[in-house]
């Protein structure tokens, strides 16, 4: 049984070893691009912050003229927490959804497997996939900083991306909890992504407009700022500890809503 387990795991992570190798890349080259571009923008920046003030929704946009400040509002504050994430869910819908409408769940549920076990570590296996292309990015973003004779806390850099883990994997969780309700593939990540932009404009909306302010608080996006690790230094523990519990909550409703559903074969 434990044989078994564990496979279901490795096969997740070989599933996806392409899927981590092109985004690795593709996001290192994004962020030695953007890291390489400031050297040539930085003598304009001050005037284009004063010259797009509706601009303020990207957090962190006061310190746009800084290269810390320039990545944040460049690299991280939309490629990182919207880009990313909705691959990142994308991915995680397809878990369980792709076993059942390609019919092969009957192969996993043949063997005496419970069904929570298979939620969970279908889930593990998502995880090198979060942690190979994060720190790869953050490598990349060091090196050209490097590179470029530009400042940047390593402590800072290093901090964004840890804290970016809880807000992926809360994402994932979301993903595996939303493939276990819908059998197909496509509508599921359709659903993910869907949710993932609706809570990336949920915040920027709770920025802009103060009488919704309170809105950001159904965001995901509301508990990961890049903007507080990378330019201030500070550690959001309450947004962290949110997101650990919410994919923690959504673990525990993905495996109680597939251990009891029913399941054509």
């Amino acid at each position: 049984m434990e044989g078994k387990i564990i496979r279901i795991t490795y096969e997740t992570i070989k599933k996806n070893l392409k899927t981590t190798l092109v985004l690795s890349l593709i996001f290192m080259g994004m962020a030695a691009m953007y890291s390489s571009f400031y050297p040539s923008f930085e003598g304009s920046l001050e005037e284009l912050m004063k010259n797009f003030p509706e601009l303020g929704f990207i957090r962190g946009f006061e310190s746009f003229a800084s290269y810390p400040g320039f990545l944040n509002a460049e690299l991280y504050q939309i490629f990182w927490i919207l880009i990313l994430a909705i691959i990142f869910g994308y991915v995680a819908a397809s878990l369980i959804s792709e076993e059942i409408e390609g019919k092969t769940m009957d192969m996993l549920l043949s063997n005496p497997i419970p069904r929570y076990r298979i939620v969970l570590e279908k889930f593990f296996g998502l995880i090198p996939l979060v942690l190979i292309v994060n720190f790869a990015t953050m490598a990349s973003v060091y090196g050209i900083t490097l590179a470029i004779n530009e400042e940047l806390n390593f402590v800072n850099l290093l901090t964004t991306h840890v804290l970016s883990i809880p807000y992926f994997l809360a994402i994932i969780s979301l993903g595996v909890l939303v493939s276990t309700i819908i059998d197909k593939k496509m509508k599921a990540s359709m659903v993910v992504m869907a949710i993932v932009i609706g809570s990336y404009i949920f915040e920027s909306v709770s920025l802009l407009a103060p009488d919704y302010e309170k809105l950001g608080l159904i965001s995901l996006t509301h508990y990961y700022n890049p903007a507080e690790s990378l330019i201030e230094g500070n550690i959001d523990f309450n947004g962290t500890i949110t997101l650990v519990i919410t994919t923690i909550s959504f673990l525990l409703l993905a495996m109680i809503y597939f251990e009891r559903r029913d399941i054509e074969i």
